[in-house]
């Protein structure tokens, strides 16, 4: 039970520490409404499973296979998060656009914009592979591994569903839509960094 305690903790300290999930997650809420940001949390937390998923059952056999493996991701991610920014970067910023930028959005979209933000962030690797082999360890039981990644997709899930509610709120929203072309550089600019930061200097480093 302590353990877990841990596990809770680590993780809602990395999940909010700002950084391309909440960009996105913050992106996609006040551009295109609460759907679409809850649609965006649910997709970074099945994504969460995916760095799950390797860290239980693939992470010593990957390893031999693909040593390069985090790299690849990096710069795949790098070039994903490079993409959204500029493209936030050079959207609209009319209040009179926001209803025609909701009808574009479609629920897909909205999902695997989550899902990849959160799928191609080697940071989001790194800290789960860091938890199973230094917290929960490769040691623990299949059931008791799967317990720890569901709790980390929770948590991601909850914390940015609270995002979304709060930034897609009418107020809010048309708060910040109003001032949407200042918000959108800031966005775009955080996601371009972001992305710069994995292609080119980041070699390391905890979750983001």
């Amino acid at each position: 039970m302590n353990q877990l305690a841990l596990v809770f903790g680590v993780t809602m300290l990395a999940v909010i520490s700002p950084g391309a999930d909440f960009a996105m997650v913050s992106r996609n809420s006040y551009l295109y409404g609460r759907q679409a940001g809850i649609l965006s949390a649910l997709g970074i937390a099945a994504s969460c499973w995916t760095h799950v998923f390797y860290a239980v059952f693939l992470l010593s056999s990957m390893q031999v296979i693909l040593p390069d493996l985090l790299l690849y991701v990096r710069y795949a991610g790098a070039a994903y998060l490079l993409y959204v920014g500029i493209r936030t970067i050079l959207s609209g910023s009319a209040i009179e656009e926001a209803e025609e930028r909701v009808s574009l959005m479609t629920p897909s979209r909205s999902f695997l914009d989550g899902f990849l933000t959160n799928a191609l962030n080697p940071k989001t690797a790194v800290f789960v592979i860091s938890l199973y082999t230094q917290v929960i360890g490769p040691a623990s039981p299949v059931s008791y591994a799967l317990m720890c990644g569901m709790m980390i997709s929770l948590c991601h899930l909850a914390w940015f569903v609270a995002v979304s509610y709060v930034l897609s709120q009418s107020a809010t929203r048309r708060w910040i839509l109003a001032r949407a072309g200042m918000f959108n550089r800031v966005i775009g600019v955080f996601l371009v960094c972001i992305g710069l930061a994995l292609g080119f200097f980041d070699h390391g480093g905890a979750h983001s």
